[in-house]
């Protein structure tokens, strides 16, 4: 009789398991088995590029990320590769009716670095410096990175047909002996919806810029198969199924690799989506 009952507590189990999986949306699988990279040997790359990868947190109800905005703006350009990310709550909490531009990937993120006030950023995920505010003290951090040699030269090019295919070329210029993960994301440019300015009016056709739209890889990234001597290249292919509600003429394709340990981004690049 004992094996009876322990048998039906286990069937319940497995039911209510298989229950629940049936309830999770098709998004949350990406942090277990977001897009894989299929790497092979690369050739090297002429025209090797340090770039600044910054992160922003922000929202729709921060009266003070306009500024921000503005501040990352005027300094965004092919070699400073910046991303918006809207915190999971409080000012990240769109108005009513409004598009919600949270996403599963960038609430993860937001959590690991445990933001508590937006606007905030970081430079190449050094987690020891925190921007806030106008972000007018960031433009140093991001000339000091652009003046660095690179570790790794990373190049991405993206086209699409029924699904975005993205290939990213690595080459090692200095030996690295840690694991190193590659990240890819879409963001997209031209978003219009509300945005609480610093005067506490509301813009009702605010233009948000370099939103994050999908983490395309899994959250932190996918292993690179490298052993990180110097002059190794290395050539990664992915591919993904973008939703219907993102326009790719406004989108970019991010990609950044990052010490697997520390995640601390050592190099990364941005490129169009071509037809």
């Amino acid at each position: 009789m004992k094996k009876i009952f322990l048998g039906i507590i286990g069937l319940m189990v497995l039911t209510g398991l298989m229950t629940s999986c049936d309830k999770i949306e098709e998004g949350e699988y990406t942090v277990y088995d977001g897009a894989v990279v299929s790497w092979t040997a690369g050739s090297p790359i002429a025209d090797a590029v340090q770039r600044a990868y910054v992160e922003k947190y922000t929202g729709p109800r921060c009266s003070n990320c306009p500024t921000a905005d503005v501040t990352l703006g005027n300094i965004h350009n092919e070699d400073v590769v910046v991303v918006s990310i809207n915190h999971p709550k409080g000012q990240g909490v769109p108005y009513p009716g409004e598009p919600d531009m949270r996403t599963d990937g960038g609430t993860a993120w937001d959590e690991y670095y445990g933001i508590n006030a937006i606007p905030a950023a970081y430079v190449n995920r050094d987690r020891g410096t925190q921007y806030q505010g106008d972000m007018g003290n960031i433009v140093g951090a991001i000339n000091a990175v652009l003046g660095e040699t690179p570790t790794v030269a990373v190049e991405v090019s993206a086209t699409h047909s029924t699904k975005v295919d993205i290939t990213v070329d690595l080459q090692f210029l200095k030996a690295y002996g840690s694991p190193v993960t590659l990240t890819a994301a879409i963001i997209e440019d031209s978003l219009v919806y509300k945005q609480l300015l610093p005067d506490n009016s509301v813009d009702e056709a605010y233009v948000h810029n370099h939103m994050l739209r999908k983490v395309i890889t899994g959250y932190w990234g996918r292993d690179i198969e490298a052993k990180g001597t110097e002059g190794e290249a290395l050539r990664g292919t992915l591919s993904f199924t973008p939703a219907e509600d993102i326009n790719l003429a406004n989108s970019h394709i991010v990609v950044f690799v990052s010490d697997k340990s520390s995640r601390k981004v050592l190099n990364c690049a941005s490129c169009r989506i071509s037809e």
